[in-house]
């Protein structure tokens, strides 16, 4: 096996693909390659990734290009003092490679090359090269039936506040505080090494490489590159169902299309995910196809048959339990007569409660004080008094009517406060209403709490839509966001009919209804 290098060239961004398509295509005689590239400034997204949810694209408009590359991971803001070393090469023994050990694998010549510098770099799962805990670099990897494809992506400088204005990051962070803690998190290059070389940078990278694979790099002149297209986002519908889910591998949302009676017509897996098998979620979302929602989660054991993805951070468990949510999502919305159920989610830390099992565990209702009117006085506090002038007020009512706790969270501390108080005293479930953005970035404190629920969605200006996170979790947001007190009730009043029901049980001798068939995920509304 000889291993071929050439010097990095500034390359306009949508070209990058094809040139990864020539590294792998020459990988796959035989080859191991490995190259350093340059881009102009552009937003690069990876394989899998939905420009939409990763990128602010009305920031990025017509300023640069959006490219997407061929490996997984999370988007990147590059510029011109971004290197991009890639290496290519047959699949061998990395073919059966479990993902986190192949990216840690291929990383180590990155790190011995860094090391060489004095630098005490070191491999972070899932896929950064860090020194003293700031991030130096990213990796990522594909592997194709006989070929892997390896990228690091080191910034020699970084503009932070460009990085935060690209990629959907708070932009409160631009604040003076926000930038400096957010530069503290990374560690460009020529900030380690003062007047760093490239050429030596490049030698040390290909040296460390060769040494990895026991071969003397052979150096030839860089390829020619031809015109790609940039990853602008698919102009689609929006999905009929969809559900997320947080992993330890990142966000892996599924959208799914249906055709009339629920049988799914398309669907789609997106996300930052490092997923290696290059088409792994296509062969997902093929299975989908022509089946009914209701079946989505047996659908998708059958496609993984028993075997772990080849994503880092994600159990196949991950990928099945995905279309558990978004049966679930179909069934709420057929049961309450809904054009697409997206306001409403379950959350159950165990994965096994269904929709009915929660909405009639609900015995508190939390709400946030963002929905209540800015003029008002209570807008801070927990408490409402029902003044009727406010749709916080119709759901205190809803909840208090049927002798829930319910309770206004004012600030990120309280809620942790809460939900601790929920679990201490036995909580089944409650109803919490809440932005999806914040539910992301917050999960763990529901997961820690281990309290069963049913989210609702809420409207308007949002913390996250105005880029206010961190006066919103102080407790300081002004704007208003807005909560469906009659989607609220609806839900309400599905749970009372599920509670009368349960009091209304018979006894096992009793009972003449027979049992639900295994493969049945839903009882009928």
């Amino acid at each position: 096996m000889r291993l071929f290098w050439h010097r990095a060239r500034h390359v306009a961004p949508p070209q990058f693909p094809v040139y990864e398509q020539t590294q792998i295509s020459r990988a796959s005689r035989g080859e191991a390659v490995l190259g350093f590239v340059r881009l102009t400034r552009c937003a690069l997204v990876g394989a899998f990734e939905d420009p939409r949810r990763a990128l602010r694209l009305s920031y990025i408009g017509e300023r640069f290009p959006v490219v997407r590359r061929l490996t997984g991971g999370g988007s990147l803001s590059l510029d011109p003092d971004t290197l991009i070393a890639a290496l290519a090469l047959p699949a061998g023994h990395y073919a059966a490679m479990a993902p986190a050990t192949l990216l840690s694998t291929l990383a180590a010549p990155f790190l011995a090359a860094l090391r060489g510098y004095g630098i005490d770099a070191v491999f972070a799962a899932p896929n950064d090269i860090v020194v003293g805990g700031r991030k130096v670099a990213s990796v990522f990897a594909r592997r194709d039936a006989d070929v892997v494809l390896f990228e690091a992506i080191v910034s020699l400088t970084l503009d932070v506040e460009e990085l935060l204005k690209t990629l959907r990051l708070p932009l409160e962070k631009l604040s003076e505080q926000g930038l400096l803690a957010a530069r503290e998190r990374f560690a460009p290059l020529r900030t380690l090494i003062p007047g760093l070389r490239l050429g030596s940078l490049y030698a040390r990278i290909a040296a460390e490489t060769a040494r990895a694979h026991g071969r003397t790099p052979y150096r030839e002149r860089p390829m020619a590159l031809s015109a790609a297209s940039c990853a602008a986002p698919e102009e689609r519908l929006a999905a009929d169902v969809q559900a997320f889910l947080k992993t330890p591998g990142g966000v892996l949302y599924l959208d799914v299309w249906l055709e009339p009676g629920g049988i799914i017509r398309a669907a789609c897996f997106s996300g930052g995910v490092a997923c290696l098998d290059y088409d792994l979620l296509a062969r997902l979302q093929a299975s989908l196809v022509a089946t009914d929602i209701t079946q989505a989660e047996s659908t998708l054991a059958r496609a993984l048959g028993g075997t772990s993805p080849d994503i880092v951070g994600v159990e196949a468990a991950d990928i099945v339990y995905l279309g558990h949510l978004c049966a679930a999502r179909f069934h709420i919305g057929r049961h309450l007569d809904l054009a697409a159920a997206t306001q409403i989610s379950t959350f159950s830390p165990d994965r096994t409660a269904s929709v009915e099992a929660l909405l009639g565990s609900i015995d508190a209702v939390l709400l946030p004080y963002c929905a209540k009117p800015a003029w008002c006085k209570w807008r801070h506090r927990d408490g409402c008094p029902e003044c009727g002038q406010c749709a916080v007020g119709e759901a205190y009512g809803l909840a208090r009517a049927r002798d829930l706790t319910v309770v206004t969270i004012t600030r990120y501390e309280h809620l942790r406060a809460v939900l601790s108080d929920l679990k201490s005293r036995g909580a089944r479930a409650f109803l919490g209403v809440c932005c999806t953005d914040f539910f992301l970035k917050r999960d763990y404190a529901f997961i820690e709490a281990g309290v069963p629920a049913v989210f609702l969605d809420i409207g308007g200006d949002t913390c996250y839509t105005l880029r206010q996170e961190e006066a919103a979790y102080a407790g300081r947001f002004e704007a208003e966001a807005f909560v469906d007190a009659r989607l609220l009730g609806r839900l309400l009043d599905w749970r009372d009919r599920l509670t009368a029901d349960e009091r209304a049980v018979p006894t096992p001798k009793e009972s003449r209804t027979p049992p639900r068939r295994a493969d049945d995920p839903f009882p009928p509304p």
